[in-house]
């Protein structure tokens, strides 16, 4: 049975084809589970798990229920006395939204644009102009993670619990005990992991856009946000594609970025933290056992 995940604060969720869960180090030191039942809408109908399109519908189900774990894993790990309310963590949330949208869509065409203008060239060919656009992105983004690592030790932890999520997979994957012991020999990486995912969608994008030709600023913007969720379905073919065939020698060589970026997003985590993580996958296990529900073989879980 495949299972993702994603870190948390504090902690990590886990999903597996009909269950999620969650499990948070509460600020007394111990560890508070939640779980609930989910069923993928790509398990609704025939159209929804067609190459691509089931992609981009399962990577919006998992930001959805990311954001969602990601509130109530805050506030548990804050503690009744300084939880959000939901007027500060809508807040937050639309100014993630603003934040990655100028960072990502906006300032690389006018970056581009800029760089043009500064060598005295309008830049017109769509494929000169997109490479420079995607690497000012890939810039970006790599320059964006490195920052807020560097100011904030809450990333580094939740990085560390990004590795957790990993290895516990991995155990499991290797169909060893979920104890933190057996996580030793695994390094914090997966074929499968978000970071990979991001980086895939970025280079793809740079094909993509190239299609689009070199409009108008207002244009170029629009016709990406409306190109990325076909450019993300591509990228999650790709992904699943290569996590069934992560043994040939072509896919270690087309997933080795993917790998070498997961140690920006990734930290070593202490055993208390894999705990964690093998604590929200047991939940999930367990209640898999339970239902006696038969795992749908084209449910995708995607390691974030």
């Amino acid at each position: 049975m495949r299972v993702g995940g994603q870190a948390i604060m504090e902690g990590v969720l886990m999903r597996s084809p009909n269950f999620w869960g969650m499990a948070v180090r509460a600020p007394e030191g111990n560890v508070e589970l939640r779980a609930e039942p989910f069923r993928s809408v790509t398990r609704k109908s025939k159209l929804f798990r067609l190459p691509i399109v089931r992609g981009a519908l399962s990577l919006g189900e998992t930001l959805w229920l990311g954001m969602k774990a990601l509130t109530l894993s805050t506030n548990i790990a804050l503690g009744e006395e300084e939880e959000l309310s939901k007027k500060e963590i809508a807040g937050t949330m639309l100014f993630a939204l603003v934040l990655g949208f100028g960072l990502f869509l906006v300032a690389p065409v006018f970056g581009t644009k800029g760089l043009g203008a500064l060598l005295g060239t309008n830049i017109q060919n769509p494929v000169v102009f997109n490479l420079i656009e995607g690497v000012i992105r890939i810039g970006i983004f790599i320059l964006y993670i490195v920052g807020i690592t560097w100011i904030s030790k809450d990333i580094k932890r939740f990085f560390a619990y990004h590795g957790a999520e990993h290895k516990a997979i991995k155990v499991y994957e290797n169909g060893e005990e979920l104890v933190p012991e057996n996580s030793h020999k695994y390094d914090t990486s997966h074929v499968r992991c978000g970071t990979s995912f991001v980086l895939y969608v970025l280079v793809l994008s740079i094909l993509a856009f190239s299609l689009l030709g070199v409009e108008g600023w207002l244009y170029m913007i629009a016709s990406r946000v409306v190109v990325i969720p076909l450019v993300a379905g591509i990228a999650f073919e790709f992904i699943m594609w290569s996590a069934r065939n992560e043994k040939s020698p072509l896919v270690k060589i087309l997933v080795w970025p993917g790998l070498q970026m997961q140690k920006l997003t990734t930290r070593e985590p202490s055993d208390d933290m894999v705990e964690v993580a093998m604590a929200s996958l047991k939940k999930v296990l367990s209640m898999e056992e339970q239902s006696k529900i038969e795992p749908n073989e084209a449910t995708n879980k995607l390691v974030i």
